[in-house]
């Protein structure tokens, strides 16, 4: 199948015609305001008079595509909201009357609500009506214009005024950037009626990475702010001034460094990530990350997923699609889970305490706990809130810190803790005798992903060998490192970081212990990958899971499952996009019945 990177960049010819003509506009505006003899700050300026031409443009257009459509109810109510849009951009212009004629002091504190209800408010019509290609990249570079505006408009001539021009300068730019914010947004609602081909030619399938993230926006799958976690971020106005300031800060501590690994240049770096990020909502750290950098890099980011799709719904979404035979999550609640893998006869650690509201309820005998011993959050993933108690002697331990308890006291301490956030307590596990030298105390575990075939039959699409600095006390540094794993013959790749400073190192042996890494082989991988597949089984339900299994001297056993797995990391140690890997083709039919189910063309 021939991926298209994106469909949509094709412009007919009523788009060309559009976009010239809009050019044209702001051309003949920039000469006549040339030889007036009126600054383009007054209000009766050719600037002025244009923005308020371009806003009576915006306004008559939309109410006449309301008639147009008024036996269409959903498209009439998506023309007369955007027809508020453009009558709240009238509000604005009268406020610059209101001002010259002294009826308003100050007209910032009008202006900045306004603004931020204009642009949201298109950014629900465009995204509404599934609109992408140039009718996107309008409104965007609206939102563009719109930031430089306010930010000139609060200076007021005080602040870059005293610093970069004079205050008619800036009051003078401050204009011109609110006329060519309007411009654009009415070319964009322009666009979104003549050219609704920019959405997607019917046929060509996007490339996974960029498919994901279409699917994402136009059937809204946003559930919960996870990556950034704020939910503020995530609003279309912020969401893209944070994209452009993580691309300077991005391109400003990490930029020499890729410039040095890959000879790429800081420019031609900064053009990758505004583009992928803005033109795109491609996440700006993936670029980084996944080694974009390098030549022919962005043309490859269509085939990557990145967390803030993945993160902020659509794994969900994906994992929500089949009926669930409990009532909350059972990947989550680590004690539902080592319940539903008993049940199953998929090998798990045992639960032999549970902590909550200040109840401990013994899951097993007194002498099941004489032996190192691991705490964690009963709801929760990964590594956060993990405690491991090392057996010292009979029924005694050492914490972490190197504080001795015995029996009681453990259970007492843990039975507080429990108040506030459940907890479980599992057997200390030891390395198998092939991995043991990787780390000192810590557990190595192997993330190994699955997914669903068309057949509903789970596949191995990926497995990363993970090692975490953070629960060594003796290392410095909390780094994350992962290894691929060759699914066929269980040999590892180079470790890698998932420090955002450490993006371009590789490692061929481990870099605390000195032992070997790349090349190899985990005799133990034919045992994992047939574990992953059986555990996948047992949790049918769920579309794409990464688990997480620890090789132990009795053999693998699974130590949680993650239906909201991190996509960042498989991806960065095999060094390609899931859309180029096994995974590719199994998402593409999910994300096409996702869209179907939420009516998505």
């Amino acid at each position: 199948m021939n991926l298209q990177p994106r469909a949509a960049n094709a412009s007919p010819a009523p788009t060309r015609i559009v976009l010239a003509l809009a050019g044209a506009f702001a051309f003949l505006t920039g000469l006549a305001q040339w030889l007036a003899a009126t600054p383009a700050w007054r209000f009766d300026s050719p600037v002025q008079f244009d923005a308020d031409f371009a806003v009576g443009v915006g306004l008559v257009w939309t109410l006449c595509q309301a008639f147009l459509h008024r036996d269409a109810a959903a498209l009439r109510r998506r023309w007369l909201v955007a027809a508020g849009a453009m009558l709240l951009l009238a509000g604005i212009q009268a406020t610059d009357w209101l001002v010259e004629v002294g009826a308003l002091g100050d007209d910032w504190f009008v202006d900045l609500p306004l603004w931020l209800a204009v642009s949201v408010v298109l950014r629900r019509v465009l995204r509404d009506a599934s609109a992408r290609g140039w009718a996107m990249h309008a409104w965007r570079l609206g939102l563009c214009f719109q930031v430089v505006f306010v930010a000139c408009d609060f200076s007021d001539g005080l602040f870059a005024g005293g610093w970069l021009a004079s205050p008619h300068l800036v009051a003078s730019i401050t204009e011109w950037a609110e006329l060519l914010a309007i411009e654009a947004y009415v070319v964009a609602l322009v666009l979104l009626e003549i050219a609704p081909g920019a959405a997607r030619i019917r046929g060509a399938a996007l490339a996974v990475g960029a498919e994901a993230r279409r699917v994402f926006e136009a059937a809204r799958l946003f559930r919960k702010a996870s990556y950034p976690p704020v939910r503020w971020a995530h609003y279309p106005w912020a969401r893209q001034v944070l994209i452009v300031a993580a691309c300077l800060w991005l391109l400003a501590t990490v930029g020499p460094l890729a410039r040095r690994a890959s000879g790429r240049s800081l420019r031609a770096q900064l053009a990758d990530l505004l583009v992928l990020g803005l033109r795109d909502d491609f996440d700006p750290a993936s670029y980084y990350f996944q080694d974009l950098h390098f030549r022919g890099g962005r043309a490859e980011a269509v085939h990557y997923l990145t967390r803030y799709e993945t993160k902020n719904g659509l794994l969900h979404a994906l994992n929500d699609m089949r009926l669930r035979p409990h009532g909350s999550s059972e990947l989550n609640d680590k004690l539902l889970f080592a319940d539903c893998c008993r049940y199953a006869g998929v090998p798990t650690p045992p639960v032999l305490l549970a902590c909550a509201e200040g109840d401990v309820r013994w899951q097993a005998s007194r002498g099941a706990l004489d032996r190192d011993l691991c705490c964690k959050p009963q709801k929760g993933r990964g590594a956060r809130g993990v405690a491991v108690f090392r057996r010292i002697g009979h029924e005694r331990y050492r914490a972490a810190d190197g504080e001795e308890l015995d029996l009681d006291s453990l259970v007492e301490r843990l039975r507080e803790r429990g108040r506030t956030t459940p907890l479980i307590v599992q057997p200390g596990l030891a390395n198998h005798a092939e991995l043991a030298d990787l780390a000192q105390r810590s557990l190595v575990t192997l993330r190994v992903v699955t997914c669903l075939d068309a057949a509903g039959r789970p596949v191995v699409t990926h497995g990363v060998l993970r090692i975490l600095s953070k629960l060594e006390p003796d290392w410095s540094g909390d780094d994350e490192y992962g290894a691929s794993i060759d699914l066929v013959t269980g040999a590892l790749g180079p470790l890698r970081s998932d420090r955002i400073a450490s993006c371009v190192m590789r490692w061929t042996h481990h870099p605390v212990t000195g032992q070997a890494i790349e090349g190899r082989r985990l005799a133990v991988w034919p045992q994992v990958r047939a574990l992953a597949v059986t555990a996948h089984e047992a949790f049918a339900h769920r579309t794409l899971v990464g688990w997480d299994i620890a090789s132990t001297p009795d053999g693998p056993v699974v130590l949680e499952g993650n239906n909201s797995l991190d996509v960042m990391f498989p991806q960065r140690v095999y060094r390609q996009g899931i859309g180029r890997g096994p995974l590719g083709p199994l998402l593409q039919h999910h994300l096409a019945a996702l869209a179907r189910a939420r009516g998505v063309d």
